[in-house]
């Protein structure tokens, strides 16, 4: 078990911290605490003057909503730079496990924006009249790691199809504005059409928005149990398409001999 962990966690943080190779720390700064506090803000009062809902409903939905910064950017910038960095070769060269190359690309991922949501609804928490008991923290912390891990199920999916494909960026910001919008961070599901709906109950957050917020008012984790399996679900799914795309692309690069332009 030592090789695979190794592998798991290792592997797992030398991705995470080979991005900053380019990224510049005001940049991440920026990117992932000042943007996702400004969409907190901007929904919260914009609800506020409509009178539509309470400041927590959109401080709870946004903060969770802000995890996609790092768990959709961040799994698909770390798969799709082994193409641009020449890494890809080695990468499907090696005998390693791709599941735990995948898993432990997600990891960091997870941590990080688990960490943007809970900085995000601390702070959405102490400027608006959103009040939180403290006994709902620990509930609540572990619905943003189950949201945010399976936010980064579907960015390693994303990163994957940049492994054959480099209009992925495009696709990533389109996904990301998509779950503001589907998700029920700021609009309820049972407003929108049936057909964003579904959409919105085919991508990860929805479920994870609705237990916090259920949380909140005082739910326990068994009643929101089901809600937190269909999300945990979700991360699944997409973790297991995210391999098979992979494994589709590995068998492409080495049938036609173009690994570096698999």
């Amino acid at each position: 078990m030592t090789a695979p962990l190794r592998l798991l966690l290792l592997g797992g943080y030398l991705s995470y911290r080979a991005l900053f190779e380019w990224l510049r720390p005001s940049l991440f700064i920026s990117v992932m605490l000042v943007t996702p506090v400004l969409q907190m803000l901007f929904f919260a009062e914009l609800g506020r003057y409509a009178g539509s809902a309470d400041p927590s409903y959109f401080v709870i939905g946004n903060a969770i909503v802000g995890c996609t910064v790092a768990c959709v950017y961040g799994p698909m910038l770390a798969m799709s730079e082994e193409r641009a960095t020449g890494t890809l070769p080695v990468l499907l060269a090696s005998p390693a496990s791709r599941i735990c190359i995948f898993v432990g690309r997600l990891i960091p991922f997870a941590v990080n924006g688990l960490l943007v949501s809970a900085y995000t609804l601390f702070f959405g928490s102490l400027v608006t009249d959103a009040h939180i008991p403290a006994d709902r923290i620990p509930p609540l912390g572990l619905t943003l790691l189950i949201a945010a891990s399976a936010c980064s199920g579907l960015g390693l999916c994303l990163g994957a199809i940049g492994l054959v494909s480099r209009d992925v960026p495009f696709l990533a910001n389109l996904v990301a504005l998509l779950m503001l919008l589907v998700s029920g961070a700021n609009i309820g599901m049972d407003r929108l059409p049936v057909w964003l709906r579904v959409l919105g109950e085919a991508l990860p957050l929805s479920r994870g928005i609705e237990a916090a917020r259920r949380i909140a008012r005082g739910d326990s984790l068994s009643a929101v149990g089901g809600l937190l399996l269909g999300e945990i679900v979700i991360g699944l799914v997409y973790l297991v398409a995210s391999v098979g795309v992979f494994a589709w692309a590995e068998k492409t690069a080495r049938t036609k001999a173009t690994l570096e332009l698999a």
